[in-house]
């Protein structure tokens, strides 16, 4: 992975008090997609969103609660360009495949990099002007978060990591890690593994971010509602365009990790949005 280090910008962290809301109601808000509160859950890579965000800029972000309320919003971590209207900023954001073009509301963006290049084609063709810049934000977590270390010797062999949608067919795996858990806490059994099997994109993300083998799995069933193109989108923005998935868990083991991502890094920190955040 290509990984030129620039100095980690650091800020003092402020509480939530109210000089830290009157300053985050100047910001740009933050939209990230959360499940319906009758699904009781957060999404842990879409958590990661909000958090890598606010170590980016050093404070609390702004929350957009709505996608669609005519407030300029930023999109950061997901398959969320769906939720994007006329002069939103997209850092890091992707196409969704399984969305209608019809979906798809806006004629203008800011986009300051995407996810890959299967997003970057979609907006083009759109006629929204769309920099060569790719890479989930989520490859940025070493780099922004120090605290988190690859264990030297990880008490698991393996984890699987099931998207929500698949978490049903793992239930008796003693290795199962959940998306439903806190993010902190999936980073870290992450850490503490040596190999990543993961119908989650984020779950991919975050061991190949450190550097642990990860495997995509493909399980078709009734439930399963991703679509191929997302994975595409984040393998081929990471220069593997020839890259497999395994249909089963023994077959993933016999695999073992596809090749780490390639990419610029540094491109893509300085592609943030940081004007937007400036006091």
């Amino acid at each position: 992975m290509k990984w030129r280090l620039l100095p980690l910008l650091l800020f003092p962290i402020c509480a939530w008090n109210a000089d830290c809301e009157t300053v985050c109601a100047k910001q740009l808000p933050l939209y990230y997609w959360k499940p319906a509160p009758s699904q009781g859950f957060i999404n842990f890579g879409d958590a990661l969103s909000v958090n890598i965000v606010e170590r980016m800029i050093g404070r609390p972000v702004a929350i957009a609660e709505s996608p669609f309320r005519g407030e300029k919003k930023f999109l950061a971590i997901g398959s969320i360009m769906h939720y994007a209207v006329d002069g939103d900023v997209i850092w890091g954001t992707g196409v969704n495949g399984k969305n209608l073009p019809a979906e798809y509301r806006f004629n203008r963006l800011d986009v300051r990099a995407v996810r890959g290049p299967l997003s970057r084609k979609f907006l083009i063709e759109r006629g929204v002007a769309c920099p060569e810049i790719y890479g989930d934000p989520t490859l940025l977590l070493p780099r922004l978060f120090p605290e988190f270390q690859k264990q030297a010797v990880p008490s698991r062999d393996y984890v699987i990591i099931p998207h929500f949608s698949d978490e049903r067919l793992f239930q008796e795996e003693s290795n199962l890690v959940s998306v439903k858990e806190n993010w902190e806490g999936v980073v870290r059994k992450i850490l503490d593994s040596k190999f990543v099997i993961s119908t989650s994109l984020s779950g991919i993300i975050v061991a190949e971010a450190f550097g642990i083998p990860a495997r995509l799995l493909r399980i078709a069933h009734a439930d399963n509602t991703e679509d191929m193109f997302k994975y595409r989108d984040y393998y081929f923005g990471t220069g593997r365009f020839d890259f497999h998935y395994a249909e089963t868990l023994e077959e993933a083991l016999q695999m073992g990790g596809e090749s780490l991502p390639e990419c610029d890094l540094d491109k893509l920190y300085r592609a943030f949005p940081f004007e937007y955040y400036s006091d």
